[in-house]
């Protein structure tokens, strides 16, 4: 049995989810939806949307690309690419309403909404498609086949088999080739931090892959497993469930707008990380005494990005600061969003995301979303329109000021003017207090 968070997604999105996994668990054959059946999706909403048809093509394939980049830290790309929610028990899950609310701005952009896209359908698809043809008999998982017979999975059997119906579907949707470099292609644009482009182009990425093993030939052979009308049929059916979460999802992010949404810095504000950072920079210079102490902030110095390489992981799990676990649940409770934020590079640390979210949840840490690796925490602010930043870097205390946030330093300043505390029990009376003067516009009393 799944066990999820209250205040994560809705009711609907929670079953659906935990369907997916009493599926996945008992079945866990290699089934669709390819990425052919991908494309199919959005070329039937596109019918409406009026997209560039090759950009959305590549981006709704993009997040499976996880499998041309090397893992790190036993921690496969794939829980990033989609967006997989670490706090589910027993099984993970495609959270797409996180990307959609990360995301929301750049959804005009044809290969982002062909990323959101590729996340709903795979939710759909595995929860209500792949189960009808799927089996286990005898204790073995294989097959329903056309015919009505039984076929095991040995080998990867029914991979092999949906080939041909990639090649089938290509050439009912007239899916051509894809460029495979990322130059050849007109007025592209990619900033997912979760997405690591380099598993997508070239003679080892997705899109060759799909040029060279799923374009349809001269001789398409008849699936054994899918019969091609029923799958067309299956194709519209999760058009149309796309369309309905998609009408839900912007029900959800105008709700979110309605919130006081605060953003809550990790390193030394909610964690004790100051102290980790010091005590692992001694042991590096106990190691590599011919470095110079007084490196430890030489930015752009290789040997310092040699300690950070070696040690930023570490450095990440420092005690809870005091009170912070209490002041957290009261703004919860108060009906706050309440999102992390960290700068660290999730596309150098790619394990991070997941030991994080464990290590919160062990220490009783509740939120709403952890955004991590983004380019900028300015911009993150202003595009995201939050209201409030605690925090305790005086320099994006500075960029929030400038953007319209109202900020919190965490910590003492005497050449600062603004709200400040090192105390987390005071957090949320400040706040109250910021509510209470109307410094932000007026969006809880709607």
């Amino acid at each position: 049995m799944i066990i999820r968070t209250s205040f994560k997604i809705n009711d609907i999105m929670n079953r659906i989810i935990c369907e997916i996994y009493d599926i996945m668990d008992t079945q866990g054959c290699d089934s669709m939806p390819s990425a052919r059946i991908h494309e199919a999706i959005v070329k039937e909403l596109n019918v409406d949307k009026r997209f560039d048809d090759l950009l959305l093509r590549i981006g709704t394939v993009s997040p499976d690309c996880w499998r041309n980049v090397e893992p790190e830290s036993g921690v496969k790309d794939k829980y990033l690419t989609h967006f997989w929610d670490f706090r589910i028990k027993d099984g993970q899950a495609n959270d797409y309403q996180e990307f959609y609310l990360k995301y929301y701005n750049k959804l005009n952009n044809p290969f982002y909404f062909g990323y959101l896209v590729h996340l709903i359908v795979d939710q759909y698809w595995k929860t209500y498609i792949d189960p009808k043809y799927e089996t286990t008999q005898n204790g073995v998982k294989g097959f329903k086949l056309k015919n009505g017979s039984f076929h095991d999975n040995e080998n990867w059997w029914g991979y092999f088999d949906s080939l041909k119906m990639q090649k089938q579907i290509a050439k009912i949707y007239k899916l051509g080739a894809f460029p495979i470099n990322k130059e050849d292609l007109i007025n592209f644009e990619c900033n997912i931090d979760e997405l690591n482009l380099n598993g997508l182009f070239g003679l080892n990425g997705t899109l060759n892959y799909i040029n060279t093993e799923v374009m349809p030939g001269e001789v398409i052979e008849e699936s054994e497993i899918y019969d091609i009308n029923q799958i067309v049929s299956q194709i519209r059916e999760t058009a149309e469930f796309v369309k309905k979460e998609l009408k839900r999802l912007e029900t959800i992010k105008i709700e979110n707008d309605n919130k006081i949404k605060i953003a809550v810095d990790i390193d030394d504000t909610l964690l004790c990380t100051k102290e980790l950072e010091e005590f692992y920079w001694q042991e590096f210079l106990k190691s590599n005494p011919e470095i110079d102490p007084n490196k430890q902030y030489a930015w752009g110095d290789p040997e310092l990005a040699l300690f950070w390489k070696l040690y930023r992981e570490k450095m990440a799990f420092g005690k809870v600061k005091p009170c912070a676990q209490k002041s957290l649940q009261q703004l919860l409770d108060n009906n706050y969003q309440v999102d992390l934020l960290s700068a660290r590079p999730l596309d150098k640390y790619a394990s991070l995301k997941k030991k994080l979210v464990e290590y919160f949840e062990l220490n009783g840490i509740q939120y709403n979303y952890m955004n991590l690796g983004f380019h900028s925490k300015k911009e993150f602010l202003e595009e995201h329109k939050y209201d409030i930043l605690i925090d305790n870097d005086l320099r994006y205390i500075k960029e929030a000021e400038s953007v319209g946030v109202i900020p919190i330093l965490f910590g003492k300043d005497e050449s600062y003017e603004g709200y400040q505390t090192d105390n987390w029990d005071e957090i949320p009376s400040l706040i109250n207090e910021i509510i209470s003067k109307q410094r932000i516009k007026q969006k809880w009393l709607k």
